[in-house]
């Protein structure tokens, strides 16, 4: 099994990931106000082979078995020994979420991701709460991977970054 890893949309090693990585993100809001949740992340993951000749016959035999999206709160990472308190979301960095193949599209995958209200505690403007702190963190404050396996077992990731965790671009 061999783990690739990429920043951005598209791989050089195009044997062991054959597939372009695109995907459309769409914030929506909380299932209800007394929810845990800040708001919830729409996803639509679109893995797309390239139109290189050479390695077609090889990319139609491999077929995707799964798509799962890691979300991190590398703000949080960062400043994770000030949170206080041993809740479990409280020290929360990462959310993940398997997404499921959508049958009317192929090569589309689809899921939602939760965000917890402590992720906006220092979180985005964007989305801020009234009374919570900006993080210290300057920059890219949250990350995204997308990981699909293939049926070999082979798993490619592709990294993508922004400042705001409900506003990602698929773009490099």
């Amino acid at each position: 099994m061999r783990k690739a890893q990429r920043n951005g949309l598209d791989s050089n090693d195009t044997i062991t990931c054959p597939y372009h990585v695109d995907f459309e993100c769409t914030p929506a809001p909380a299932e209800s106000l007394n929810s845990l949740e800040s708001g919830r992340l729409m996803l639509t993951v679109k893995l797309q082979s390239s139109d290189d000749d050479k390695n077609k016959k090889k990319k139609e035999e491999k077929e995707v078995r799964a798509v799962v999206v890691k979300l991190v709160n590398k703000a949080k990472q960062e400043n994770l020994g000030n949170v206080e308190g041993s809740s479990e979301l409280k020290h929360k960095t990462s959310l993940s979420a398997n997404l499921a193949r959508d049958n009317q599209h192929p090569g589309w995958w689809a899921g939602v991701i939760g965000i917890p209200i402590t992720w906006m505690e220092g979180g985005t403007t964007d989305y801020e709460r009234s009374g919570s702190w900006h993080p210290k963190s300057k920059g890219n404050v949250f990350a995204m991977e997308i990981t699909y396996t293939l049926d070999n077992g082979s798993n490619c990731t592709a990294h993508f970054d922004s400042e705001d965790v409900y506003h990602w671009a698929a773009a490099c």
